[in-house]
């Protein structure tokens, strides 16, 4: 490890690196704990209704029209440059190609719940449980709770109003085994209270966010509306009016550890295109799974942190496949209508292969007078969304100044049980799933900063806290000691709820 002769001057108690709902959860209960919180994120403010009623003006729209230009920032390829190819500093998501996985993450403030289907759902019992000392479910219970209110999780009053939703649009379809009850998890959207979309309504703590519009776009890329629960909205937008400061187009470039008095951060300001020295004493990690360790392995490869000989061990994808399932060739459904997620379902004869959600396709970001187009070409299959605990036994690592990384799938036996459901959904319907099924596709990387007492084989301790590293903190899934098998978000924002609250004094 190495120091810095120079004066150590803290820029605040607390620097957070990334929004998402790792980063907007700890920066939000730090800055309610009475300190002072620094946020940095290397993306824009995004242009929505909820941001633009708060008085944000230096913001960037939600791709929509602007083709894959507006949609990609950077590619992280096996060849070409080490640090990636940028294509867009404002660009939405960022494109990780290792071997057998390709991993999507998110760039700008709220971070991955711009792109989430906004399904609250619990990992399986025990997951927490002997991981670590003084962490197990019951400990984590309470921020679950906390966490699943703060993000606005709710039931529809009347799911017959919600096109497509899973709960009543597939009865009588033998191919699917109706849930029993307290199944179906909540969704994070503003439902309206009647079948017509009302004006823009007010929350308690003054954020404004319009009734979802079930015939408008609200997925993968992003809810212009402010109708999905995003946590630059929820959590941001308060914690901004009791003094937290952020600081959009700051990308972290290196960790280097200043002795005993803290840490200093290497920035680069992407809008001035000139670099900065940031220092506190404390840091959360919560920059998302790819990104987190591509800065741990850099920052010890560079000399500036120490061994960490757990760090890149135990990469997952938390069992992702994707199929598209067309729609049935009477015409009689369209499935974009509705909130980003119909449903959880479960295919029959399989209830306990995999967990899957029902989701309609997204509509491309392309010009206006082709989106009616996109839109209806886009509704013509389901999107189905397995998710599974698979072995996490990837491995993520630098060589030669490149973060590589792997991921097979035919190490998973519930990848194995997963194709058996598509294909029985296939066979069962008379209508194809189509699926890869030698390469992933994930936007839920995990793992490489497992959870562990014993620093060999993990990053970080029960709560946080990276090993041999007082002050640096993780706070996003790359902790996970395993695959949580279901959508990660509620469990990401409960974890990181958990780390501030050990953080605080």
């Amino acid at each position: 490890m190495t120091g810095n002769n120079t004066e150590f001057h803290a820029d605040a108690d607390v620097i957070v690196i990334g929004s998402g709902f790792g980063g907007s959860v700890a920066a939000a209960r730090l800055v309610d704990a009475g300190m002072s919180v620094l946020l940095l994120e290397r993306g824009p403010w995004r242009e929505t209704v909820p941001v633009r009623e708060a008085g944000i003006t230096d913001t960037r729209p939600l791709p929509r029209s602007g083709g894959m230009t507006s949609v990609l920032r950077s590619l992280h390829l096996p060849v070409g440059p080490k640090s990636g190819i940028r294509l867009n500093k404002t660009g939405f998501l960022d494109m990780w190609v290792g071997q057998g996985v390709k991993a999507v993450c998110t760039s700008g403030v709220g971070g991955g719940s711009h792109i989430w289907a906004a399904t609250l759902e619990s990992p399986p019992k025990e997951f927490w449980n002997n991981r670590a000392d003084g962490l197990d479910d019951g400990v984590l219970a309470s921020h679950y709770n906390r966490v699943g209110k703060e993000l606005k999780g709710t039931q529809p009053t009347d799911a017959r109003r919600v096109p497509n939703h899973a709960d009543h649009a597939w009865e009588g379809v033998d191919h699917f085994t109706p849930l029993g009850v307290g199944e179906q998890p909540p969704m994070a959207v503003l439902y309206p209270e009647t079948a017509r979309v009302t004006g823009p309504l007010t929350d308690e703590q003054g954020i404004v966010r319009m009734p979802m519009d079930f015939q408008k776009d609200h997925g993968m890329f992003g809810s212009p509306d402010g109708s999905k629960s995003t946590v630059d909205a929820l959590y941001l937008l308060p914690a901004l009016q009791k003094g937290l400061v952020i600081k959009p187009m700051h990308e972290v470039r290196e960790i280097r550890r200043d002795r005993d008095k803290g840490y200093r951060l290497l920035v680069h300001d992407l809008q001035k295109q000139e670099g900065l020295t940031l220092s506190a004493p404390r840091v959360v990690l919560a920059a998302g799974t790819m990104n987190t360790n591509y800065l741990l392995l850099h920052s010890r490869q560079a000399g500036n942190l120490g061994e960490l000989p757990g760090l890149g061990k135990g990469f997952g994808v938390n069992g992702d496949l994707i199929g598209s399932w067309p729609v049935p060739g009477d015409g009689s459904r369209n499935s974009v209508a509705g909130p980003p997620a119909h449903g959880r379902i479960k295919i029959a004869g399989h209830e306990n292969s995999c967990y899957v959600l029902l989701a309609g396709g997204d509509t491309p970001p392309v010009p206006g007078f082709l989106h009616a187009r996109a839109r209806a070409k886009a509704g013509r299959a389901f999107d189905v969304v397995a998710m599974s605990q698979d072995a996490a036994d990837g491995e993520i690592r630098m060589h030669k100044g490149r973060m590589k990384f792997s991921f097979s799938m035919s190490g998973s036996p519930s990848y194995a049980a997963t194709i058996n459901a598509f294909e029985s959904l296939a066979a069962q319907s008379g209508r194809p799933v189509r699926f890869d099924g030698k390469n992933v596709f994930t936007a839920h990387a995990l793992g490489g900063c497992r959870i562990s007492d014993d620093p060999a084989a993990g990053v970080v301790d029960g709560e946080g806290q990276v090993h041999g590293h007082p002050g640096l903190y993780i706070a996003d899934a790359s902790v996970f000691p395993q695959p949580v098998g279901v959508p990660p978000s509620l469990s990401i924002a409960a974890w990181a709820s958990h780390v501030a609250g050990r953080m605080q004094p």
